[in-house]
């Protein structure tokens, strides 16, 4: 039985350690280093597959705890390993005060440590908080509680309201790390006093460390608090640089790699950023993307003996990459699950548990596992082969003149097909139909990637690839083009490649300002498929026949409010004959009247005020609208429609008036509907110029706990 699942399951990956490229001709002596990456059988923990507190520890005698949830529990349950994760110890209870979270380290002196809450600021001593930690024995049989100290100097002491992502002060991201003299470092995520002022998003990455065994921690370095997005040509929504792991490095530098992702889109995600320090994290890089990209979401990294880098990351899916420079290029990345956000959340774990061996823990189909994965590292020759293949017709006739690119490669899958008429788990835009799909990327001579066509017999031939993972497009005129990614590999069968084509065609086209500006990272939508311009405007669509005469296309720039919708019925020669003009909206004097905690997506909450559209906040209560009437008026009413999209749910919410938006007077206390709207009449009428609504929360059936606020329509009667 194990025999036959490892065969399944097994992967041996051979990748060239440099970048991307095609060369000419390598001797045959040539060597390369390569990763040789072995997944075990997984060990089952529990029945739950939607579950995001799981976890590992490791103790300096190599004993490993994984830490699981049940069916409608927390982290409730644990067992132990003392043979790296091959086999297991009966299951036990944890102790009561585990909650969620991926963060706990390894003690040099014996056992380990995990925060198990936010903890808060130390009353009368300024810049100094504090955090709860259990501690347990070296064999996890025993454990304790203890109170640690953390000082940080300029931590916000109060929770900030209205912000979607982060407000409070920072509190432990994920795996301590353990330095050779036995001091401990982390990362840690929150807000500073003056940090992202005025803003819904933004947060700040600090590192900490500690030299008495995680009692007492002190802020050594800021590794970001950006708030604006690094890169807006992305796609997805920057939420400031949140969930965030350290590394200590070979060479003596420090990685950093964080979350900046705000929202669930199944393909729409920023990508992991990463960051380096050479002063034990005192003063950090720039943040810049994982290359290829990362997604998304709570990575973890570990450092082998062998100088491999690993970094554990999800959403979509469950995956484990690998680097051979340091984190500066990720490799070889393995798939645990492919599933998406709504069936598993890709929050999860990982930890060395040898010299070159990993545990990962996490979900996929049948519930939350555990998984043993050695890396090796292989000295391979040649580094160079020839790359070939054909490329055929449905029939299996030859295509001549076919283009065929070697392109770098890329793990992002961002182009899905939307369904029809449901809408996602999140009520803020159609349901994505499957698991989202690498997109096709139209080939383009100024990108300079490797090309060649194909002879009258269909072959193509790229004469020496270096060992390595690429993404390959064959496009031919009359034909739908196709495009997979492909690892080259020492193995002979893996230097063939084979394309049967359907007819069809390929459409490309362009996202521009008026004034010729490209919109990069705008959404292209083209008859229910979504896809993404890329950072110069460009959107590619591979179309089987029949071919269309006229397609629906919409477009529009998602989280940004910047740009008007486009939707129009277009052919495809309309699409690749002329470049598609976002424009800019224009300065609605309604705009300058109101104001909202925050702002979800292209929603304009002036249109809240003159029926035009909605306000979708981006989060869960509590969020406030804002009207300025611009004078003192007799309020006689105000019809509220908070726009739920079920029958039943339950919307809390309250409404305040004030004179001078300084000093506020409750007009409307506390109140529940569950029709979805407010009916609130004044007898006698209210004095007042601005009016404020509070959305306290949504809650649903489904989601008892909340759902995103928003709101469709209000109308304030005056007198």
């Amino acid at each position: 039985m194990q025999r036959n699942y490892l065969v399944a399951i097994v992967f041996s990956i051979a990748i060239l350690i440099v970048g991307f490229a095609c060369e000419s001709k390598a001797s045959a002596a040539e060597e390369t280093e390569v990763l040789k990456i072995t997944v075990g059988e997984p060990t089952k923990l529990s029945d739950l597959v939607n579950q995001n507190t799981a976890s590992l520890s490791v103790s300096r005698t190599g004993v490993v705890a994984a830490f699981y949830p049940k069916p409608g529990t927390g982290p409730k349950f644990y067992r132990t390993s003392t043979d790296g994760g091959v086999t297991w110890g009966p299951e036990m209870s944890s102790p009561p005060q585990m909650g969620g979270g991926q963060c706990s380290g390894m003690l040099l002196g014996g056992g380990n440590i995990r925060p198990v809450g936010p903890g808060g600021p130390i009353a009368g001593e300024p810049g100094w908080f504090q955090a709860p930690f259990l501690r347990f024995n070296d064999d996890f049989s025993d454990h304790s509680i203890e109170t640690s100290r953390i000082y940080m100097p300029g931590a916000i002491t109060k929770k900030i309201e209205g912000r979607h992502y982060v407000w409070n002060w920072p509190g432990f991201a994920a795996r301590i790390i353990t330095l050779d003299n036995g001091d401990l470092m982390a990362a840690m995520y929150g807000l500073f006093e003056g940090d992202a002022v005025g803003a819904v998003h933004g947060s700040r990455v600090i590192a900490v460390r500690s030299n008495d065994d995680g009692r007492t921690w002190r802020y050594q370095g800021t590794v970001s608090n950006r708030a604006d997005d690094p890169d807006p040509q992305l796609p997805g929504i920057f939420a400031g640089f949140t969930e965030s792991n350290i590394a200590y490095l070979p060479d003596g530098q420090l990685l950093c790699i964080m979350r900046s992702q705000g929202s669930h889109y199944p393909g729409e995600y920023k990508p992991l950023y990463v960051s380096w320090s050479e002063d034990m994290g005192k003063t950090w890089t720039k943040p810049k993307p994982t290359q290829p990209h990362l997604m998304n979401i709570l990575p973890t990294l570990v450092v082998l003996d062998n100088g491999v880098v690993a970094c554990q990351h999800g959403r979509p899916g469950f995956n484990v990459s690998f680097s051979l420079d340091n984190g500066h290029t990720w490799q070889d990345r393995i798939s645990l699950s492919d599933l998406p956000v709504d069936v598993i959340t890709g929050q999860f774990d990982m930890r060395k548990s040898g010299p070159n061996s990993l545990l990962a823990i996490g979900s996929d189909g049948e519930g939350t596992k555990v998984w043993p994965i050695t890396v090796e590292r292989v000295k391979v020759s040649p580094a160079h082969v020839a790359l070939q293949g054909r490329v055929l017709d449905q029939q299996g006739n030859p295509i001549a003149g076919a283009l065929v690119e070697a392109g770098p490669n890329r793990y992002a899958l961002d182009s899905w097909l939307e369904d029809a008429t449901q809408l996602d788990i999140w009520k803020a835009g159609p349901l994505t139909i499957g698991t989202p799909k690498l997109s096709y990327l139209s080939i383009r001579k100024p990108n300079g990637y490797p090309t060649v066509q194909t002879d009258k017999q269909g072959r193509f031939h790229f004469e020496s690839v270096k060992l390595s993972e690429y993404i390959l497009t064959v496009e031919a005129d009359g034909y739908a083009p196709q495009h997979r990614h492909i690892k080259v590999e020492p193995e002979p069968q893996t230097h063939s490649q084979q394309f049967q084509l359907k007819a069809g065609r390929s459409v490309r086209g362009r996202v521009v300002e008026r004034t010729g500006k490209p919109v990069g990272g705008a959404c292209v939508v083209l008859d229910r498929w979504h896809i993404h311009a890329d950072s110069d405007g460009f959107f590619s669509w591979a179309i089987d026949s029949p071919v269309p005469n006229e397609v629906t296309v919409r477009v529009y720039k998602r989280y940004n409010g910047d740009y008007k919708a486009f939707e129009k019925k277009l052919s495809p020669s309309r699409i690749e004959g002329q470049p598609i003009i976002l424009l800019l909206r224009r300065e609605n004097p309604a705009s300058a009247t109101v104001r909202v905690s925050g702002n979800y997506g292209s929603s304009v909450p002036a249109e809240v005020f003159d029926g035009t559209g909605g306000w979708a906040a981006g989060g869960f209560g509590p969020q406030w609208i804002q009207k300025d009437l611009e004078r003192v008026v007799k309020v006689k009413a105000i019809h509220s429609d908070f726009g739920t999209y079920n029958k039943g749910d339950s919307v809390t919410y309250k409404i305040e008036g004030s004179l001078d938006e300084k000093t506020w007077q409750v007009l409307v206390p506390e109140k529940n509907t569950t029709t979805g709207k407010g009916e609130d009449l004044f007898s006698p009428p209210v004095n007042t110029r601005f009016i404020r609504t509070t959305i306290l929360k949504v809650s649903s059936e489904k989601n008892p706990n909340g759902e995103w606020v928003g709101m469709s329509k209000q109308n304030i009667e005056v007198e």
